[in-house]
């Protein structure tokens, strides 16, 4: 396999292995759970939750189930993310079928929620589902994810003709002066309004395609987003990065990982400064359950009290990153805080909201807000973000 570093998939990416006896012990002394009471909720989630979401006729798994209605939702580009579910555990414990599910899942969301039109100068822009007209740096950023990671494993190179399809996309919204949408009835890019300036993701999916190609132009690419990054981050250290006015948890992990992988590559302090500076906010800010909510304002007044879980997750692993490179055990503590958040967030026994645990549709997800939000919806995505988070820090933990 094609060796990435960068990748986060699995904590072997990371040169992190499977623990023994020992390590487990460590696990179960530092998190207060048991290394098999982890692995059973990982395997659970996958093999019976988003499992159960994946349609064999589609190719792809629906994006939620609302778990009061009882009924799945349509499917959409949430599949570059959906998919990394089955990666997981086809790395994990090499079960071919897992790599087969990912790259359906790849493939429906490349054909049917991605621009690939011969006529379209932006073609590899990925289309938010709910307003198919509208074309999204952050969706893109996943599908690089799952792109470089399919290659990886494949060699098939119709997956470096999505990279340079998806290149080209983010490419015109670097020209366009850093621009996070694209409106394909009026031709205009735009970086306000809910499009999120989220340039962790085509930093992190950069570092990604330098990667597996050594291509420069990558590398180059990757140095000028996180230059601008560097330009948003306020004195305090955070990035408000919902019009320059609001924290939102969901551009967070990326953002922070990202800047750390640059400065391993480029041994820049600044990158590795900026990544301290914003981890300390995090770690201000993280409550006592291991959570952050969703928004935070310059004024530090919480303005979405709610929680994405899969978030905490996301930015757990991110610390752990940034533990490795500095050695400093706040960040360990925070990354282990996430963990215990997201073992509360598995719609399982004992866990904070065990209901509908009947529906296998529900059983070992993980709820997609805290406290629920309106019909109480699931999505495989939020699970990608729980199981890595789970994988990567008990098993960093164990080697440790």
């Amino acid at each position: 396999m094609i060796q990435n570093p960068y990748e986060t998939i699995t904590p072997e990416d990371w040169g992190i292995q499977k623990p023994n006896e020992e390590g487990k012990k460590k696990v179960f002394k530092y998190l207060g759970i048991s290394y098999e009471e982890l692995e059973k909720r990982w395997k659970n989630a996958v093999y019976k939750f988003a499992a159960s979401h994946f349609d064999n006729k589609v190719g792809a798994c629906h994006h939620f189930y609302l778990a009061k209605a009882k009924c799945f939702n349509g499917f959409d580009s949430g599949n570059f993310l959906i998919g990394i579910n089955f990666l997981i555990m086809y790395d994990r414990y090499k079960d071919k079928e897992m790599l087969d599910k990912t790259e359906k899942c790849f493939w429906y969301a490349y054909e049917n929620c991605t621009d690939i039109h011969p006529m379209h100068t932006w073609q590899g822009g990925v289309r938010c589902g709910e307003k198919p007209w509208e074309l999204y740096v952050k969706y893109t950023g996943d599908a690089v994810l799952a792109a470089t990671a399919l290659y990886r494993r494949t060699k098939n190179d119709r997956y470096l003709f999505c990279l340079k399809q998806f290149h080209n996309f983010l490419k015109q919204a670097r020209q366009q002066g850093f621009k996070f949408k694209f409106n394909t009835n009026t031709y205009k890019w735009t970086d306000t309004g809910y499009c999120w300036r989220s340039f962790g993701f085509p930093l992190v999916g950069y570092i990604k395609m330098y990667a597996i190609t050594s291509e420069e132009k990558y590398l180059e690419n990757a140095r000028a987003w996180a230059d601008y990054g560097l330009s948003l981050q306020a004195d305090n250290g955070c990035f408000y990065l919902l019009d320059n006015m609001f924290w939102n948890s969901d551009l967070t992990a990326p953002e922070l990982r990202g800047l750390v992988f640059l400065y391993e590559i480029t041994k820049e302090e600044k990158y590795l400064n900026s990544a301290i500076k914003f981890a300390n906010w995090l770690i201000k800010h993280q409550r006592d359950d291991g959570a952050w909510p969703t928004g935070i304002d310059r004024e530090d007044e919480v303005c979405a009290p709610h929680v994405a879980p899969g978030d905490p997750a996301n930015i757990g692993v991110s610390l752990i990153r940034l533990h490795k490179v500095t050695g400093e055990k706040k960040y360990l503590n925070s990354a282990m805080q996430t963990v215990k958040y997201s073992i509360k967030m598995q719609a399982a026994e004992g866990g904070a909201y065990p209901h509908c645990l009947d529906d296998p549709r529900v059983h070992w997800g993980f709820w997609s807000w805290d406290p629920p939000y309106d019909k109480w919806d699931l999505s495989g995505d939020q699970s990608v973000h729980h199981i890595r988070g789970m994988m990567f820090v008990a098993d960093y933990l164990a080697n440790l």
